[in-house]
């Protein structure tokens, strides 16, 4: 029995572990009148934790990421207000919130929770999708889940500091209680298509990681980074990360982190990463699920405990579905080993030129070309105590701005670059130095709408060149024509 077939079975096994599922309600006859027949619905919800962070060199760093799920709605308008008509719900979990930890994910891998099927769901084709959140202070009468993790911390969505056990409450916008938005650019296919009859099974990915934005110098907020897809038990990607020097697993204290990219719907020329997940350091195994039927380029980097950086290789053109067999990442050599440095600043300015804040999340790009397709900026994994959400709320800023100041630690050296093919991927070496990267931040309303802010709302710096166990500074990213939010 192939690797593909043991993890199918074993997913089917755990799927009463799998999380999010939908619901309940329906039959909403205020959908369309053209909307005839039903669907059936199953929601899981899922998050392959590659983090315990924020934090950054003596800063915090969480074990737990604890929210409360109270509903999980939809519809077949992308810009349905939240109080329009014709919204179904998928999961209507309000006389018994759930509440879920986060970063549990290592022990189930693909999902963290079950909670139904519905049936007598409106077909059509669903573009948008809302999760919300139970309030850190219910209104009267609202319901409490039965055993609360974040007690101690005043509320029902808390994070867990690494080490002393200590709750840090995470404070929500009131979009966690209108419902998170999850527009068409992030539903795989621009929107959930349910037929008369057919059933449908979808994973809501909640990415603790960059879900977290550090306000001063001991608040969090909950900024929730989501997608959404159609999946099924098969939809999966799998492989094995290997030393290409010896063939060998990483070291036992490697952190290995891998990531399922696709063009960005709005420029094609930058990948995104869609999920992400680590390699079991002991034997290099990683499972990137369930993941929405398509290709991917799937980009993989690690680091050991002694601060020996493997540097990125890239797989383009992945199907899911795909046993990827090895693959093989270049150590680092020479004097050091270490990863590199990028540090930079962000400033945010409104349409009248005077200071208001915006969440920025921020990527590190290379460069890298398919066979016969044309070059990709690619997301690359960033370690230890990178920034991946700042919020321009700090003092001491230029003039008329809001600003953050953001880190980046990178692999220090150019990809290695294959295209997949079933009967063995061939990979190219890395190109010698220089090892150019790009800073991508894309800017956010810091209300927790996740709607893109600014015009534009998506910056590069420009290419700089990284050496280990060096920092070096990104040219500025400044944001104009920002809106500060609800």
């Amino acid at each position: 029995m192939n690797f593909i077939a043991r993890r199918g079975k074993a997913l089917l096994a755990v799927v009463g572990l799998a999380l999010l599922v939908l619901v309940a309600a329906c039959g909403q006859g205020s959908l369309q009148d053209s909307l005839t027949g039903s669907g059936l619905v199953t929601l899981r919800i899922s998050d392959p934790p590659t983090c315990k962070g924020p934090g950054a060199p003596g800063e915090l760093n969480f074990d737990s990421v604890w929210v409360t799920v109270t509903l999980v709605r939809a519809h077949i308008s992308s810009g349905a207000d939240p109080g329009a008509g014709g919204w179904v719900d998928l999961a209507d979990l309000t006389e018994n919130p759930l509440q879920l930890d986060l970063l549990d994910g290592f022990a189930t891998q693909c999902t963290l929770a079950t909670l139904g099927t519905a049936s007598g769901l409106p077909v059509g084709n669903y573009q948008q999708i809302r999760l919300h959140l139970l309030s850190n202070v219910p209104g009267a009468g609202e319901a409490m889940p039965t055993v609360n993790e974040c007690d101690a911390a005043g509320g029902f969505n808390c994070a867990v500091v690494s080490g002393t056990g200590e709750l840090k409450l995470l404070e929500l916008s009131s979009q966690a209680q209108t419902g998170i938005k999850i527009p068409p650019g992030q539903i795989a296919g621009g929107g959930i298509q349910l037929e008369t009859g057919q059933s449908a099974d979808i994973n809501i990915e909640f990415n603790a990681c960059n879900s977290v934005v550090r306000q001063g110098m001991d608040r969090y907020r909950l900024l929730p980074t989501l997608r959404a897809g159609e999946v099924s038990a098969a939809d999966e990607i799998i492989g094995r990360v290997v030393d290409m020097s010896t063939g060998d697993p990483l070291a036992a204290d490697a952190t290995i982190i891998v990531m399922a990219e696709q063009p960005d719907a709005e420029d094609a020329t930058i990948d995104r990463m869609v999920m992400e997940t680590m390699a079991d350091p002991s034997t290099g195994i990683f499972s990137l699920c369930p993941l929405p039927d398509g290709d991917y380029d799937i980009v993989a980097a690690g680091i050991d405990g002694s601060d020996v950086t493997y540097n990125a290789t890239v797989t383009f053109a992945v199907p899911s579905g795909t046993d990827m067999g090895d693959i093989p990442l270049v150590p680092e050599t020479g004097a050091d080993t270490s990863p590199a440095t990028i540090e930079g600043a962000v400033t945010t300015t409104d349409a009248d030129s005077a200071a208001t804040g915006a969440d920025i999340a921020l990527s590190a790009l290379q460069r890298a070309t398919p066979d016969g397709g044309s070059e990709v900026a690619l997301t690359i994994p960033q370690f230890g105590a990178s920034t991946g959400t700042v919020n321009t709320e700090a003092n001491g800023c230029p003039t008329g701005t809001k600003c953050a100041s953001y880190t980046l630690i990178v692999p220090a050296s150019n990809p290695k670059v294959g295209t997949f093919n079933a009967a063995g991927t061939t990979y190219t070496d890395p190109a010698g130095p220089p090892v150019p990267y790009e800073v991508n931040a894309r800017a956010f309303k810091p209300d927790g709408t996740t709607e893109p802010n600014c015009n534009p709302s998506s910056l590069l710096t420009d290419p700089v060149d990284v050496t280990a166990g060096t920092a070096v500074v990104a040219s500025d990213l400044t944001f104009t024509d920002c809106e500060a939010g609800n």
